[in-house]
């Protein structure tokens, strides 16, 4: 995936100006800077929810890419099971098992939100991400009020799958755990550390 000079203002403001990257088709990539520095603006920008004034997204195609939001939008109605059969097609549903297991959530399947702490409807929210099946998932802090040791085991879940994973975190767990990190700041959005240093 490769970002080319992109400008892109939100309410008039400079967010990113003429900014470029590089990231690897493989393996999981954190993105890492200060609050409100444009992490965010770039996750949504390589998901095709925000549009470039200027400059070239290359190697995405936002149909086939998976969003994690800042905040779970978990709907209260449904179960912690019914979230993940939700977004799989018919004759994928089976697979739903799988997910629980792979946010360690067996044990809710028929809990509803209000019944979850925090840590578990975050882990249910990514879950329900990576069920979607993208061939990039993009995660706006995807390990907020979880704990670190299942934290390190999600990661390498991720690993697993085999696809670019590129999430946006202030955790340091999580950025060393990580194969690479973009140092960021601003705004508007410049590189820090472009070597992960």
């Amino acid at each position: 995936m490769i970002l080319q000079n992109i400008r892109f203002r939100y309410n008039g403001k400079v967010v990113l100006d003429g900014f470029s990257l590089e990231i690897p088709d493989r393996g999981l990539t954190a993105l890492s800077g200060p609050s409100g520095c444009g992490k965010t603006t770039l996750l949504r920008i390589l998901a095709g929810l925000a549009v470039p004034e200027s400059g070239v997204v290359d190697g995405v195609e936002p149909a086939r890419t998976a969003f994690l939001f800042q905040e779970d939008r978990l709907l209260p109605w449904r179960t912690v099971g019914e979230h993940i059969t939700d977004v799989l097609p018919r004759p994928r549903r089976g697979e739903a098992g799988k997910w629980l297991k792979f946010a360690e959530l067996e044990d809710e399947a028929d809990a509803y939100p209000a019944a979850l702490s925090g840590g578990m409807a975050r882990r249910l929210a990514l879950a329900r991400c990576a069920a979607l099946g993208g061939d990039v998932l993009l995660l706006d802090e995807p390990f907020a009020g979880v704990d670190p040791q299942r934290t390190a085991r999600t990661l390498e879940r991720l690993r697993g799958l085999g696809i670019p994973v590129v999430l946006a975190s202030h955790q340091r767990n999580v950025l060393d755990a990580c194969d690479r990190v973009v140092g960021l700041d601003g705004p508007p959005l410049r590189l820090n550390c472009p070597d992960g240093t």
